[in-house]
């Protein structure tokens, strides 16, 4: 079913068709350290995740995904990262998951938020590219007030069916009131 609401009229020379996002599921976790999307249909060109994450800790910890379980040494990562004042990449392979890691405790008062979309998901021969764009502001001058730029890859032909996300890291990381984690389909 189309999302209401979303519509491309007001983007100037957009290519997006109204009605091409549609809603499969939304977790919103206050307890443990792992949710899963399972039984994603493979009737849609593309995936987006909209996810808003907050932890019950503060020290550090990264929300990790993986897919249909596979934390094998299958996944590659690219980062570009910049606070305002000091800018960075990274680059890791061969990797046990796709992290989001923003060096900052994601607290109900700064949650981390991203938008990720993953290509061809259903594809059985091609291997399976994320994009990410994701961050916190502490509302002060640290280092910690990220915007993340991310590519990652799990080199795997097989279709997509399921996505974990994790909460790692940071001694009692696990998800906490407020979290949301919202799973659509884009058509063609």
């Amino acid at each position: 079913m189309p999302i209401p609401g979303i519509v491309a009229s007001g983007i100037s020379g957009s290519k997006i068709a109204t009605g091409s996002f549609y809603s499969i599921a939304t977790v919103t976790p206050t307890s443990g350290s792992t949710v899963s999307f399972t039984s994603i249909p493979s009737t849609y060109k593309s995936l987006q995740i909209r996810i808003a994450v907050i932890t019950a800790s503060t020290a550090n910890p990264s929300l990790d995904i993986t897919y249909n379980s596979d934390s094998g040494s299958n996944y590659t990562l690219h980062q570009l990262r910049g606070n305002g004042t000091d800018a960075a990449a990274l680059g890791s392979a061969p990797r046990a998951n796709i992290s989001l890691s923003n060096y900052s405790g994601m607290t109900a008062t700064y949650p981390n938020v991203a938008i990720m979309d993953i290509q061809d998901y259903a594809s059985t021969t091609k291997y399976k590219t994320a994009k990410a764009f994701y961050g916190q502001n502490l509302n002060s001058g640290t280092i910690y007030n990220n915007v993340i730029l991310l590519s990652g890859l799990w080199m795997s032909t097989a279709a997509i069916d399921s996505i974990t996300f994790t909460v790692s890291g940071g001694g009692l990381a696990s998800f906490a009131s407020g979290t949301s984690i919202a799973l659509y389909g884009i058509k063609g």
